[in-house]
């Protein structure tokens, strides 16, 4: 079977096999520079899965990391490339990445017609229109930009599109039926990119950790054909300088710098935010006290700072688990009311064949502590709220009705539009699906839910501590946060691991009740109770006792960039 990627036509003719060793390739991703040599990674598989402004978009399903010269590669050089392979590995780090020949992914519709403004940048190429902050392959595509070849490697953009297409919207009129897509688009940024516990907080310069841009489209084909409506959110860690390294424990310390350290970090972050967004309303969804409450103390007293001194930013703090605990989520109306006028304010996104309406004026910025589960609900929340309000625009949707009472079946399909669009940024950033996703998927909060989040969350605590430090090594090559200097060794090194002595502990506690089983049954004496059992739990416990004193060394560590984990 091959498929023809510029039309999305599939040929499932059947080929007879022959003994040439070639492959085919559909794009380059870009190529590294190593110690000794270079890798080349291709593009080897795709699968279509939407169409934005009249090209195709894929997803990136295979790759092939062509090495060479083999014989001049040094032992550092292998450990770059087994990082490479996993860095655009659909089903490694390089889950959800996504890339087209005639859409540029990086840009929203917004900023796609304010640049269209310019006859110079009209007919330029992909690359050089590309959002530097969104595009992913950057550092792999530079040699060939360097060269004046920028054509040969194609922009990708890691996130998540996914579309919903010949949505039917019936409108007041029965003899007017209205058709519609919809497409959600996420924009992960390279600026301080990585994995949860690795990368938290901001970096001095203002980027913060799991900053991610969503973009929803409602493109119109029936009797409104050539409407365009968009709304940009955007999510992203507390713009603090603050860090929670994994140590083996469930929950990590969480450590905030001075504020003379992260006072810049902040303005520059929402500095560059107004200049980019014109105005931000940013969601606080964390805990008001505890160890969350520390951080939102600080984030409250900088942005009263902030605001005294420069105009276009606010904070709404909203303690979503005091508010709303495990299912009583119908609590966060009082959050939209708060945030309703600014909606209103910001507006949308709107064009029709005639050329823009109207602009978006604003953005919500929504976080929580991982920006994923609390924010992916109050994003789809508002996103709901936008595509609403384009239905009652348009006099699709009655004044009086709302989209689950008028549009049930749309209602249930963007449900789990919003689901999966969590799901895909959760996965990139803490390994698992989102958790709450049931609320978002159904609607509601049970048992089933609670259970499902339970499991995520020990998940979670596994690849955190184990895993997600060579995934973090993955991103930051990819990303360009680490370069290969010639001349200076590479930092890798051997890294203690607790497997064996969490086995020993495991197995010592084993025997004990093994020993506990036999002398309740008669088979041992009680003298046995000391010796055969009690010794060997207490050995147990020092050794776990040990394990969690060490648990910052034993713990799978990123080894190229460690100290933008902890940046002060």
């Amino acid at each position: 079977m091959s498929v023809d990627l510029k039309t999305g036509i599939v040929d499932s003719g059947r080929v007879a096999p022959t003994v040439s060793s070639s492959r085919t390739i559909f794009g380059l991703v870009g190529m590294a520079r190593l110690q000794k040599g270079c890798a080349l990674v291709a593009i080897t598989g795709a699968e279509k899965v939407a169409i934005l402004r009249g090209a195709p978009v894929f997803k990136l399903t295979s790759t092939l990391v062509l090495e060479g010269p083999l014989a001049a590669f040094t032992a550092a050089d292998k450990r770059y490339v087994e990082l490479l392979k996993d860095a655009v590995d659909p089903k490694g780090s390089g889950r959800g990445l996504f890339f087209s020949y005639g859409a540029d992914l990086t840009l929203t519709q917004q900023r796609v017609a304010i640049l269209a403004e310019s006859p110079d940048w009209v007919g330029q190429p992909l690359w050089k229109r590309a959002d530097t902050r969104f595009f992913w392959n950057r550092k792999l595509a530079l040699p060939f930009m360097e060269a004046g070849m920028g054509d040969l490697a194609i922009p990708m953009l890691m996130g998540s599109v996914q579309q919903m297409e010949r949505l039917q919207l019936p409108g007041q009129d029965p003899t007017a039926l209205e058709m519609a897509t919809l497409t959600l688009i996420a924009r992960r940024s390279t600026a301080r990119a990585g994995v949860r516990h690795w990368r938290r907080g901001a970096d001095p310069q203002g980027n913060v950790a799991n900053f991610v841009e969503t973009e929803q489209l409602i493109e119109f084909q029936g009797p409104h054909i050539g409407i365009v409506a968009c709304f940009i959110q955007l999510r992203g860690s507390i713009p603090l300088l603050w860090s929670q390294l994994p140590n083996i424990r469930y929950k990590p310390t969480t450590r905030l710098a001075p504020p003379a350290a992260y006072t810049p970090a902040f303005d520059r972050h929402f500095s560059s935010l107004v200049e980019d967004y014109k105005g931000v309303v940013a969601i606080n969804l964390a805990n008001q006290s505890g160890s969350e409450g520390v951080l939102s103390k600080a984030f409250e007293q900088e942005s009263r700072r902030f605001s005294k001194a420069s105009s276009g930013m606010r904070l709404v703090p909203f303690d979503f688990h005091k508010q709303c605990g495990a299912t009583r989520y119908d609590r966060l109306s009082l959050m939209w009311k708060e945030v309703q006028p600014d909606f209103e304010q910001f507006g949308w996104y709107l064009q029709d064949a005639d050329g823009v309406r109207q602009r978006q004026r604003g953005v919500f910025r929504t976080n929580c502590i991982d920006c994923l589960d609390r924010t992916n609900v109050v994003q789809g929340l508002l996103a709901r709220h936008h595509l609403e309000a384009v239905l009652h625009r348009l006099r699709i949707l009655p004044a009086e009705h709302n989209l689950p009472s008028y549009f049930p079946g749309v209602e249930q399909q963007f449900k789990h539009l919003w689901a999966d669009h969590g799901d895909d940024i959760s996965r990139q950033y803490a390994g698992t699906g989102a958790l709450k996703s049931g609320f978002t998927r159904y609607g509601k909060r049970d048992t089933m839910g609670l259970l499902d989040d339970g499991v995520k969350s020990g998940v979670r605590y596994y690849l955190n501590n184990f895993k997600d430090g060579k995934k973090q090594d993955a991103i930051d090559f990819i990303t360009g946060n680490y370069a290969i200097t010639a001349g200076q060794p590479a930092p890798f090194q051997p890294s203690p691991s607790p497997t064996l002595p969490g086995l020993l502990v495991l197995l010592l506690v084993a025997w004990s009740l093994y020993q506990l089983e036999l002398i309740f049954t008669g088979y041992l004496s009680w003298g046995r109770l000391f010796q055969g059992a009690m010794l060997p739990l207490a050995l147990a416990g020092v050794i776990l006792l040990a394990i969690v004193q060490n648990g910052k060394v034993l713990v799978t560590r990123p080894q190229l960039c460690p100290k933008l984990s902890h940046p002060w």
